[in-house]
């Protein structure tokens, strides 16, 4: 909200009355404001942005909602509401999300919070023929997102040096470094190809292919 209305708003919460346009007679007024911001209206405060009157006056109960990524709890709750709510518009009968598709879920950050798991969920049930939504059906973003195990090794997840060149006495190729590398993510995961294939960005028979290579 514009400064200048702020102070407008803050005149109708103290005296209850506010002069429509036009008119020279005040109005009484009896409301309830419920308010909602993504920012942090202190740091507004401190940048003179935001009326500091204004937020002492609006704040007598406040509820924080903690991001997606920070409530990892919640995203089964949700995926299967959005999942329900989706179905019951397309008429489509699936009963839910195979574990690898929840795992996915459940390691991604969505940065666009609640609003982009909806659309993730509106689209997997869309591509979705089976039974189940599985990791197929959800975007790449998601896909290839690291997997939580991996994760936790750091942020370049496997070194290239310790790992992918240990034990050659000169350089391989990059085949030979690829299918290193396709090992060690298998190994992460417990030999589940389904999530190693989701890790890496392709698909089971690419996969397979490249094992067999």
């Amino acid at each position: 909200m514009p400064y200048n209305l702020q102070s407008k708003l803050l005149r109708v919460l103290q005296d209850g009355s506010f002069r429509p346009v036009g008119s020279n007679k005040e109005q009484k007024v009896d409301v309830r404001i419920i308010c909602s911001t993504n920012q942090e209206l202190d740091s507004l405060i401190d940048e003179g942005r935001f009326r500091q009157d204004l937020y002492y006056r609006l704040e007598t109960f406040s509820i924080s909602v903690p991001p997606l990524r920070e409530r990892k709890d919640d995203i089964p709750l949700l995926a299967a509401h959005f999942l329900n709510r989706f179905c019951l518009q397309t008429g489509k009968k699936i009963q839910g999300f195979t574990p690898e598709s929840m795992e996915q879920l459940n390691s991604y950050s969505f940065p666009g919070n609640v609003r982009e798991l909806q659309n993730v969920i509106e689209r997997a049930v869309t591509f979705c023929h089976g039974p189940k939504l599985d990791v197929e059906h959800l975007p790449t973003r998601i896909r290839q997102c690291v997997d939580t195990e991996i994760k936790k090794t750091g942020s370049s997840s496997i070194d290239m040096t310790d790992v992918l060149l240990k034990g050659y006495d000169q350089l391989p190729s990059l085949q030979e470094i690829e299918k290193k590398y396709i090992e060690r993510v298998l190994e992460k995961v417990d030999g589940n190809k389904r999530r190693a294939a989701a890790i890496l960005g392709v698909s089971r028979r690419t996969l397979y292919r490249h094992l067999e290579d």
